[in-house]
C-alpha cells in the first residue's frame, strides 16, 4: 500500500496518476469525507473492487467526481435548465446532482427513476455527479483526464471517516492512500435529483439552499 501526504508535492504525482490509471483502489480527502474509489475507466472489475473492499451490498450506484462542471455535464444525456442553473451555481461544492445517465457507463454507477411514459412508466438510467470543492482534487482529476468513483471510505455499517485515525485500511486495502490529518467538512454531500419536476432532495447533507433575502456569510 502507498500512502502519500496530502496535498500531493510535484514528486508524487506521477506515481500517485500510475496507480490511479492502472485501476489502482485509492482512498482520498475530499472537503466533506474521506471517499475510496478508482477511474472510472476502471469499469466494472473497478467498482466490483470497490464494493468489496466496502463489503457493500450489490445494486447501491456510486458518485462520480468530476473536475469542471463541463465534465460533469458529459456525464448527463441531457442538461435540464434546473441542472445548468445549479452546476454553474453551486459547484464546487458538497452538493451532488442526480441526472439522466449518458449512454456507455458501467452499469455499477447507474441509479434508475421511474417515470411517467406514453403508455406506462419508463425506467429512467440515472448517474449522481459532483464537482469537490478541494481545489487540489479537482486538480488531480483534471490530471487524470477522467472522473473518479466516490464513496465514504468506511465498511459498510460502520461509521463514515472524517479523520485519518477514522480510517480500516486494513479492512479497505486499498492500493493508494492520499493522507491528510483530517477532512474539513464533516458531513457528507447533499444529493439531489435533478430528473423529476420539481427537484427532490435524497439525502440533506452539507448543501442547503439559499433562501430569498438571505445574507450569505
Amino acid at each position: 500500500m502507498l500512502t502519500v501526504p496530502w496535498p500531493l508535492d510535484r514528486e508524487d504525482v506521477f506515481d500517485v496518476l500510475a496507480t490511479i490509471r492502472g485501476g489502482g483502489l485509492f482512498v482520498y480527502p475530499t472537503e466533506t469525507v474521506y471517499g475510496i474509489g478508482v477511474a472510472l475507466s476502471a469499469g466494472a472489475d473497478g467498482i466490483e473492487r470497490v464494493r468489496a473492499a466496502k463489503r457493500s451490498p450489490p445494486g447501491r450506484p456510486y458518485i462520480l467526481l468530476a473536475a469542471t462542471t463541463e465534465m460533469a455535464f458529459s456525464l448527463w444525456s441531457e442538461v435540464p435548465l434546473v441542472g445548468q442553473m445549479l452546476g454553474w451555481s453551486e459547484w464546487p461544492g458538497p452538493l451532488t446532482l442526480i441526472g439522466r445517465a449518458r449512454d456507455g457507463l458501467p452499469s455499477g454507477v447507474l441509479g434508475s427513476v421511474q417515470l411517467p411514459g406514453v403508455d406506462t412508466m419508463e425506467s429512467v438510467p440515472t448517474v449522481s455527479v459532483r464537482v469537490p470543492g478541494d481545489p487540489a482534487l479537482r486538480q488531480l482529476i483534471s490530471r487524470l483526464g477522467e472522473p473518479i468513483l466516490s464513496t465514504s471510505a468506511n465498511l459498510a455499517g460502520a461509521p463514515t471517516p472524517v479523520a485519518f485515525t477514522d480510517l480500516d485500511l486494513d479492512g479497505l486495502a486499498p492500493d493508494l492512500v492520499l493522507e491528510t490529518e483530517r477532512c474539513p467538512g464533516g458531513i457528507p454531500s447533499t444529493l439531489l435529483t435533478i430528473v423529476e419536476d420539481p427537484p427532490r432532495v435524497l439525502r440533506q447533507g452539507a448543501w442547503r439552499p439559499k433562501l430569498e433575502g438571505e445574507v450569505q456569510e
